[in-house]
């Protein structure tokens, strides 16, 4: 996504799919309890056998051609963007900071050129954010 208006452009068509081939999907209405998307990444809680699970898949592959969906699920736990979420025994869902194995930990270098409000505001911000994904206080 290099433009600027790649990612309005992704929501307005991944609103146009749910809403023509998603939502109207008996599948979807009998075994999703939970959806939501970010641009064009998915996660979605399915309550429906692995069976119905590649008929649903299958079908969504089917609706537009050159469009291709790829689907990733556990019994237990599944990646989304920078989060792993994981089904917990007592059927609740709980959070985790996800670092995929290609990431760079990039730094800023304190010596930059960045104001330094900047510089200043970079630990917090970065603290705020694993305090937002991660659920489970002690971890």
């Amino acid at each position: 996504m290099g433009s600027n208006v790649a990612p309005p452009y992704a929501n307005i068509f991944m609103d146009y799919f749910e809403t023509s081939f998603v939502y109207p999907h008996f599948l979807f209405s009998a075994h999703i309890v939970y959806w939501k998307h970010f641009i064009d990444d998915i996660f979605f809680v399915w309550t429906g056998n692995s069976e119905d699970l590649l008929l649903f898949h299958s079908d969504l592959n089917s609706f537009i051609s050159g469009l291709s969906f790829t689907i990733h699920s556990d019994q237990h736990s599944v990646n989304f963007l920078d989060t792993t979420i994981t089904i917990m025994p007592d059927g609740m869902l709980e959070s985790d900071l996800y670092v995929k194995t290609t990431d760079r930990n990039s730094l800023l270098l304190y010596t930059s050129s960045h104001p330094s409000h900047i510089k200043k505001a970079l630990p917090k911000s970065q603290h705020d954010r694993i305090n937002r994904i991660v659920s489970d206080p002690e971890t």
